[in-house]
C-alpha cells in the first residue's frame, strides 16, 4: 500500500500538544479530523525520536516527475523514431538536464523498447504454399 501525503509540521505539533493535554487519540482523531490511526503514529514517533519532523529519505530523488515521464512516453507515441532526439528538446523545454540514458528506462517502463515494427514480415517468416519453380527429386 502506497503512503499518502505528508501531514504538516504544524498539525503534528498539533496532535503533540493536545496529547500533552491527556486527550486520548479518539478525541484528537476527531478534533483534527483524521484517522485514529494516524494521530497515533504520529505520536508514537514523536515519543521514540523526540521530534516531529520528516524522517530522511533514502536514495537519490527522481531527475523527472511522473508528469514528465508521461509527457515523453506521448511524445515517443506520436512518433516512434524521435526517442534519443528527446533528451535535447526537453533539456531545452523544461531547463532540466537529462541524459538520454535516462529517456531510455522512462521509454522502457512505458513499453518502448527502442525497436518499431519494420512491416509484415510474415511472408519472409512462413513458406509459401505455391513452389512450383522448385523441383522435386
Amino acid at each position: 500500500m502506497s503512503q499518502g501525503k505528508e501531514t504538516s509540521l504544524e498539525f503534528r505539533n498539533l496532535i503533540v500538544k493536545l496529547k500533552g493535554e491527556k486527550k486520548s487519540y479518539s478525541e484528537i482523531a476527531k478534533i483534527v479530523k483524521k484517522p485514529r490511526s494516524t494521530v497515533q503514529t504520529i505520536y508514537r514517533n514523536y515519543v521514540m525520536r523526540g521530534n516531529v519532523l520528516n524522517k530522511s529519505r533514502c536514495g537519490h530523488p527522481h531527475k523527472l516527475s511522473d508528469r514528465d515521464s508521461r509527457a515523453i512516453v506521448r511524445k515517443v507515441k506520436k512518433n516512434p523514431k524521435i526517442s534519443v532526439k528527446i533528451s535535447g528538446s526537453y533539456c531545452k523545454a523544461s531547463g532540466k538536464k537529462v541524459h538520454p540514458e535516462t529517456v531510455r528506462i522512462i521509454l522502457r517502463s512505458g513499453g518502448y523498447n527502442g525497436e518499431f515494427p519494420a512491416g509484415n514480415r510474415s511472408s519472409i517468416c512462413e513458406p509459401t504454399e505455391d513452389l512450383g519453380f522448385a523441383s522435386t527429386r
